[in-house]
């Protein structure tokens, strides 16, 4: 292949604030008082990130009941957790430090204030997310967890209900919930609870992925919002991978591509996105060779 090769790297890349701020906060706990510090539940969505953290004497665990040592530091981490679950941790011998996102925090609040005034609650997102586990525990038992707009249709009529996004899902995905949702609501409160860097990351991606003959998604995978992106890319670039490091991008990847768009999830830390963007560089000279 001659001629150059464009490779852009996208401005939204790296940590959204909110898991920035409970990297943040755990590390400097982990400073301040040279103690084991836990996370219930890996902190963020990111293996190499996940290893670091071990190496600055910081673990995930799964239950409380994992930790042995009295007055142990546990962090609540950003996904944040269903309220009956916070109240039976703080019940516990345990120092509770709560690094819940802003963002989530407001979704949650908006639940809760809804569900008491007796709107069930429509979630679009993940079932199984931890975000979305976390959710639930504010809709007093009339919560229902929907994929799109497709599994609206199974829902069972609400004189009134409100839906909510979880925090990075798809914009597109949540208004055609919603738009189908009104046809199944006496009243219907539609509350657009997408955080603002996961839609500004999604534009950048829809706007750059088309004109791309290549996307490299750097994150997790077992990142939901890294996942999402990935497949909005698939959609709209003559092609796209998704890798967790640089060393699984292949040469034979980039053949032919002379536009390249690197973009990454909201926990994938800049170092990677570095890293990712040095080993596509020497690839694309290569294969100019």
């Amino acid at each position: 292949m001659t001629g150059k090769i464009q490779i852009t790297v996208a401005k939204s890349a790296g940590f959204c604030p909110g898991v920035k701020n409970a990297i943040d906060k755990v590390l400097e706990l982990a400073k301040q008082r040279q103690r084991t510090i836990y996370t219930l539940g890996p902190l963020i969505h990111n293996k190499q990130v996940i290893e670091t953290l071990k190496g600055q004497n910081i673990y995930a665990v799964s239950s409380p009941a994992e930790i042995k040592e009295r007055r142990a530091i546990l962090v609540i981490r950003a996904h944040g957790i269903a309220p009956q679950d916070e109240a039976a941790i703080r019940a516990l011998d345990l120092e509770v430090i709560d690094a819940t996102c802003p963002l989530v925090k407001h979704v949650q609040e908006n639940i809760r204030a809804h569900a008491r005034k007796g709107y069930a609650t429509i979630i679009v997102g993940d079932r199984d997310h931890a975000e979305v586990l976390g959710l639930m525990g504010y809709t007093e038992g009339r919560g229902f967890v929907v994929d799109g707009p497709g599994e609206v249709r199974g829902l069972p009529r609400f004189e009134k209900a409100n839906i909510v996004a979880q925090t990075t899902q798809e914009y597109d995905i949540f208004l055609a919930a919603a738009e189908e949702a009104r046809g199944n609501c006496g009243e219907l409160v539609i509350s657009d609870t997408i955080c603002t860097p996961t839609r500004q990351r999604q534009e950048e991606t829809v706007k750059l992925a088309r004109n791309s003959d290549l996307v490299i998604v750097v994150g997790g995978k077992n990142s939901a919002n890294t996942t999402r992106l990935f497949q909005i890319c698939l959609r709209l670039a003559k092609n796209a991978v998704h890798i967790e490091k640089e060393d699984e991008l292949r040469e034979s990847s980039l053949k032919g591509a002379a536009s390249i768009f690197i973009t990454a999830g909201a926990s994938t830390p800049t170092w990677m996105v570095e890293k990712v963007l040095e080993k596509t560089r020497a690839l694309t000279e290569k294969n100019l060779q």
